[in-house]
């Protein structure tokens, strides 16, 4: 009976380590199997749908240009001789291109005296560039004498031969809020919405824009 107790005593201890070990042997096994696991499921999670591809911007409709019309700035004095008709031809040191038929006349501010606006429109011929000495001395214009000398700095000049008023001038303020455009320096295209918007291809509705001086 004693030695089969002794025996008894003996073994209790080693059950438990054997479990212990079995236990922690699974948890060793579950652990790494969470380890392994988890870096998919948090690449899972931070994943984000592709970024669509960004549109090329628009154009502006005023990159757009009338290439008959040109915008050009002009001092009151010289101005109101030509809207009274004493003036009849325009001056400057540069030839427009063959084709161009309309002066779009930016008034300046000159003193105050001026608008600051683009305020006429002057029709010229489309082909018509005179150099010193071909002005026709009749009917008289202002200016056409000294040019015809070669006393202007001007090298062509333009007859004007008609010329018409904007019922709605376009402010300096408008040129560069509406139309993107501060005042001219030398001579440039107009824009194709400012021309459909003071000019227009509809004569019949024409009347509403401009009045004709001549």
């Amino acid at each position: 009976m004693s030695s089969k107790l002794g025996q008894t005593k003996m073994l209790a201890p080693s059950r438990p380590a054997l479990r212990q070990t079995t236990i922690n042997s699974c948890f060793r096994q579950e652990t790494h199997r969470v380890k392994k696991t988890s870096p998919k499921a948090a690449k899972t999670k931070i994943a984000s749908p592709a970024k669509p591809k960004s549109s090329p911007p628009s154009s502006s409709p005023n990159s757009e240009r009338v290439d008959t019309d040109v915008l050009l700035a002009i001092k009151p004095v010289h101005l109101a001789n030509i809207a009274s008709q004493q003036k009849n031809h325009e001056y400057r040191k540069y030839r427009l291109r063959d084709g161009i038929t309309r002066m779009w006349f930016y008034e300046t501010r000159e003193g105050g005296q001026g608008r600051s606006a683009i305020t006429h429109i002057a029709v010229i011929p489309p082909t018509v560039r005179h150099t010193p000495g071909s002005v026709p001395t009749e009917p008289f214009g202002i200016g056409n004498d000294d040019f015809n000398q070669g006393l202007k700095q001007s090298k062509y000049g333009y007859p004007i031969l008609e010329l018409y008023e904007l019922i709605e001038p376009v402010t300096l303020a408008e040129m560069k809020n509406r139309w993107g455009m501060g005042s001219p320096m030398g001579w440039r295209y107009l824009a194709a919405g400012l021309w459909e918007d003071r000019w227009g291809s509809d004569e019949a509705g024409r009347a509403e824009k401009v009045r004709r001086v001549f």
